[in-house]
């Protein structure tokens, strides 16, 4: 009777520990990635909204469809991926401000040597002239970021409609003459 009682008890912690484990307790939810614990596989979402690059554990890489994703339609994938939509959102604000400050300072720096009067003369100048319109955006850009024209005065100096003006405009070349 005892060993048969030994054998039921061994059987049942055996039985216990072969369960599969859930899928919360399967998979860990980090900042980049999700890694599956059992297999070692990791699935990062990169570029695309719709699918994973999953990592096997012997480095061999595929990309499979969210959909196809073991832990698919959970809560935690469901959190998991907007999160991750909010922070690449984030990062892209980041990166489109810091690239705005980079082009002022940039124009800041073109511009350095005029003063207002004369960078206003040069933009007229240029307007009368057809110069390219990337280069009197430019001008009109710094016009405003020095307080002598409003934003919405931009566009009646450019004789343009208001929704076609760019004071965050990138030169390709920026030489001005």
């Amino acid at each position: 009777m005892k060993k048969l009682m030994i054998a039921l008890m061994g059987a049942g912690v055996l039985f216990a520990c072969k369960q599969e484990k859930s899928i919360e307790e399967r998979f860990i939810y980090e900042d980049d990635k999700i890694t599956d614990i059992e297999t070692g596989d990791q699935y990062l979402l990169e570029e695309s909204e719709s699918e994973f690059v999953l990592v096997h554990d012997d480095g061999s890489k595929e990309t499979i469809a969210i959909e196809e994703a073991p832990f698919f339609g959970t809560t935690l994938s469901e959190d998991y991926v907007s999160d991750w939509k909010r922070s690449i959102k984030e990062r892209e604000e980041v990166l489109l401000q810091e690239k705005k400050e980079q082009l002022k300072k940039a124009r800041k720096e073109r511009y350095a040597d005029l003063s207002d009067d004369e960078l206003m003369k040069k933009f007229q100048k240029s307007h009368k002239e057809n110069v390219d319109m990337a280069i009197q955006m430019d001008m009109v850009a710094e016009l405003v970021d020095r307080n002598v024209v409003s934003d919405d005065d931009a566009s009646d100096l450019l004789e343009i409609e208001p929704e076609l003006v760019n004071l965050d405009i990138e030169l390709e070349s920026p030489e001005i003459q």
